[in-house]
């Protein structure tokens, strides 16, 4: 009995435990790596020609531009907007802000009302695009497309319910 789980922990328990301690340090706050390359993280392509979603390694990279010239490069695979923008040594020179839907956040809006008052942001909300298509603005299952009451504080559906 003992000497069989002495040999366990051994062989298997504390190898396992020291590769997932490894493993740990190398994720660095990202929930997934690629094994032939650290730096990379799994992500969905988006000329998956298979249309199977499958995830490939990728790297998600920043960079500001202005008039076509890359300002200032950031390979660091940042959560928010927020870092980026206060790592910018020339933000002071520019009035406005332009980033994609994967920024459009109700934190990343607050932030920027917050600490960027002089400045005007052009950053659309995830759904912005989705929106705007005829088949989403016709499909009545969408709570957008329902009757809101504001005084009473209620929603109606097609049907009246």
């Amino acid at each position: 009995g003992l000497k069989k789980l002495l040999h366990r922990l051994k062989k298997d328990y504390v190898p396992r435990m020291k590769k997932y301690e490894e493993a740990e340090e190398i994720f660095a706050g990202r929930n997934s790596y690629s094994k032939t390359d650290h730096d990379a993280t799994f992500m969905h392509m988006k000329e998956d020609h298979m249309k199977n979603g499958q995830l490939k390694p990728g790297y998600n990279i920043q960079a500001a531009t202005t008039d076509q010239y890359v300002l200032y490069p950031n390979p660091t695979d940042f959560k928010t907007l927020e870092p980026f923008l206060k790592q910018m040594p020339i933000l002071d020179k520019f009035d406005k802000i332009v980033a994609d839907a994967g920024y459009g956040s109700e934190y990343n809006y607050s932030m920027l009302e917050k600490e960027y008052p002089d400045k005007k942001y052009y950053i659309p909300y995830t759904m912005y695009e989705k929106e705007k298509t005829r088949k989403y603005r016709n499909d009545p299952t969408k709570l957008a497309n329902w009757f809101y009451d504001e005084k009473d504080d209620y929603y109606l559906d097609q049907n009246g319910v």
